[in-house]
């Protein structure tokens, strides 16, 4: 909606710009994408902070609502906010088109990494949140080296306020040395050993990384495929990380490469213009990437692996080349949440020989 933001987190990647997409661009792009639309799509909002563009998200959400519906499972929408601008009629308006809203919250360290006096207010909207039982809170947390030491605090304050699904994420610009990279183990062993205690089954833990795996493949990133992102600059894109990358990087090439144009000339050449940029994000696969030691095909995890191309690029300046600390992260991540399902079926097991008996 706006690449504008009334916060100023510190591990923030995003270029600082006040442009903000006209309702026009938003209704042209809907005209077109809408025929496209499948059975429970979402249709979601993002920023820099994309409740400052709070008039044009309003009109976006009435103009889908009059458009022809071509199932009973219409199109979904989904928010990304800091939450500051949350106000008890603006989530009045959510709870009536059953938002899922995802609030940025990084718990304990949210004085540190977000912005000063967040907190407070935020741990009294939570609750307001949650009285609404149409809005689906979800809560998004970035830490860095500087805040890894309060993850499991954090992550157990934010479960016990009662959040029914929390995200978590490892600042991608930051410096993660292997004292930073220990402490990280350290804290996700902290938190199996809470999910242990507290829960009877792996699918109800809030934090889906330590649900069941999926099932072994090789990622491939759905940019471009399965959703489409409109920029605050009104080009459109595969994915919302890529026009924040490209305009930040200043490389034309990989401007070029990704970039679908403005509405008006994709909407004009659309066949042409698809067909030609979708080869290269159909590139954005695991199996293509690597780090500066060896190439991810050769590692035995790659099926087991969710790398976010355009995240690592971030860090490295490169897209498809993944650092050395992100690798390492994800194993411990992985190994941690092995480690924690197969307690959990050791339980079920004595438990149910229990009942045998």
């Amino acid at each position: 909606m706006t690449d504008d933001c009334n916060f100023d987190c510190t591990y923030c990647y995003q270029p600082r710009k006040k442009e903000r997409l006209s309702f026009s661009t938003i209704a042209k792009s809907i005209d077109y994408f809408h025929p496209f639309f499948a059975p429970g799509c979402s249709i979601s909002f993002y920023g820099g902070e994309p409740l400052l563009a709070l008039a044009e998200l309003k009109k976006t959400v009435e103009y889908v609502d009059r458009l022809p519906k071509k199932s009973d499972s219409g199109p979904r929408y989904s928010l990304t906010t800091n939450g500051s601008l949350l106000n008890e009629a603006t989530l009045e308006s959510l709870e009536e088109h059953d938002f899922s809203l995802i609030l940025s919250f990084d718990g304990l360290a949210q004085e540190i990494s977000r912005r000063k006096g967040s907190f407070d207010f935020l741990v009294s909207l939570i609750p307001r949140i949650l009285a609404r039982p149409r809005i689906s809170l979800e809560t998004y947390s970035v830490f860095s080296p500087q805040t890894i030491a309060y993850l499991s605090e954090s992550v157990r304050f934010i479960i016990e306020m009662g959040v029914p699904k929390i995200d978590v994420h490892l600042a991608d610009e930051a410096t993660w040395t292997s004292s930073s990279l220990l402490r990280l183990e350290e804290e996700i062993a902290r938190m199996g050993e809470y999910f242990e205690s507290h829960y009877r089954r792996p699918e109800d833990i809030p934090w889906a990384d330590f649900h069941e795996p999926p099932i072994r493949a090789v990622f491939r990133c759905t940019a471009g495929l399965t959703q489409m992102a409109l920029s605050a600059q009104g080009t459109l894109w595969g994915c919302a990380l890529f026009p924040h990358y490209c305009l930040k990087t200043s490389r034309i090439e990989e401007y070029d490469k990704y970039c679908f144009g403005t509405v008006d000339s994709f909407v004009k050449n659309h066949r042409r213009i698809y067909a030609q940029k979708i080869r290269n994000y159909s590139d954005l696969r695991m199996g293509r990437f690597s780090t500066r030691r060896q190439k991810c095909l050769l590692c035995r995890e790659i099926e087991q692996c969710r790398i976010c191309p355009l995240a690592a690029a971030r860090t490295m300046g490169e897209i498809g080349l993944i650092p050395e600390w992100s690798c390492q992260a994800g194993k411990t991540l992985r190994k941690n949440g092995r480690l924690l399902l197969d307690r959990f079926k050791k339980k079920m097991q004595g438990a149910g020989r229990s009942q045998g008996n």
